[in-house]
């Protein structure tokens, strides 16, 4: 069951009151859901802190560690994780809680959910796991069995639409719409989908260049020779998170286009994309539930392999025929 931001808080509220706050939580939801907000009102709530949203990164201490994917990779290493064990085992002062926020925990690799699934299992005194996540369905089993889920619905008007998930929106409805089928039609989406992560990574590209630029004009005669170089591999890694985080988000948006058609078969309302009714209510219509599902694991087939080695063209060729043709 999904709650308000605002609801998911009251009801943890209630849990602290009763003394019945679990030792980890795992905070899910579309884009836009209030997930790192709720994050660190349950921080505030629980060390007596004043109750505001400031932002997540405003409570970084010694007691409270924040963990985020890192590198070009946007992945979270194990020693990241190690990090925030070495935190939780550390004294605190009577009546402080520890806690460590995993940002995207979905984003972990094998070695550092393994790591992490030690500390669910034997959490130290006095501490908290928050993970926040768009994608649970990424991570190990034994980890999802171990945290109380708070699942978040979408805000009031729907998720946030940038301008990339816009045009992406727009060709999925003109492909309903139009009654485009078979395997050109899922190849022309492709492309369109392809065109839109072409045209963002040279935008992230041209932004990242110019701010390697100005840094470079103000700084160039007052630091060390290799400063430059250092740089310019920062920048360089940036720019490919920022593309792998924009390709995630991609991919969330079509699955909220199907599940809207999921929502719609059973009659519900709260839909992720309200812009986006009067098709996907068509699409709700053209098919059953159990393909709808299948599309759905489709398209989450494709995040899944995206977080591989294979290559990127040939993933999305067969994950778009198989979710459109």
């Amino acid at each position: 069951m999904s709650f308000s931001a605002d609801k998911a808080y009251e009801l943890i509220a209630q849990a602290r009151e009763q003394k019945r706050l679990a030792h980890a939580y795992l905070i899910t939801g579309p884009i836009g859901a209030g997930k790192l907000a709720l994050a660190e009102r349950i921080i505030r709530l629980t060390n007596g802190l004043p109750d505001a949203v400031e932002g997540i990164e405003s409570l970084r201490s010694g007691h409270i560690k924040i963990v985020r994917p890192e590198s070009k990779s946007r992945r979270i290493s194990i020693d990241a994780i190690r990090d925030a064990e070495h935190t939780l085992q550390m004294s605190v002062e009577r009546g402080t809680t520890k806690f460590a926020v995993i940002v995207d925990c979905d984003r972990m690799g094998k070695e550092a959910e393994n790591a992490f699934l030690k500390t669910l299992e034997e959490p130290p005194r006095a501490s908290m796991l928050l993970m926040v996540t768009s994608q649970p369905e990424m991570l190990l089993d034994t980890i999802l069995s171990r945290c109380i889920k708070v699942d978040l619905m979408a805000p009031p008007g729907g998720i946030p639409l940038s301008e990339p998930a816009r045009d992406l929106l727009d060709a999925l409805t003109a492909h309903f719409e139009g009654g485009v089928t078979g395997i050109s039609g899922a190849l022309g989406l492709m492309a369109v989908f392809s065109s839109v992560l072409k045209d963002e990574k040279a935008a992230i590209q041209k932004r990242n260049d110019e701010a390697l630029k100005a840094e470079s004009a103000h700084y160039k005669r007052t630091t060390e020779g290799d400063w430059l170089k250092r740089r310019e591999d920062y920048y360089k890694g940036v720019t490919e998170s920022e593309y792998l985080q924009l390709r995630g988000q991609l991919i969330e948006y079509l699955v909220a286009w199907f599940g809207d058609a999921l929502r719609q078969q059973a009659g519900g309302g709260n839909l992720d994309l309200p812009d986006y009714a009067n098709v996907t209510a068509a699409v709700a219509r053209k098919f059953k539930g159990p393909v709808l599902d299948r599309k759905i694991e489709m398209v989450e087939n494709l995040r899944s392999h995206f977080a591989t080695n294979v290559q990127e063209t040939l993933a999305m060729e067969v994950a778009f025929i198989r979710a459109f043709a």
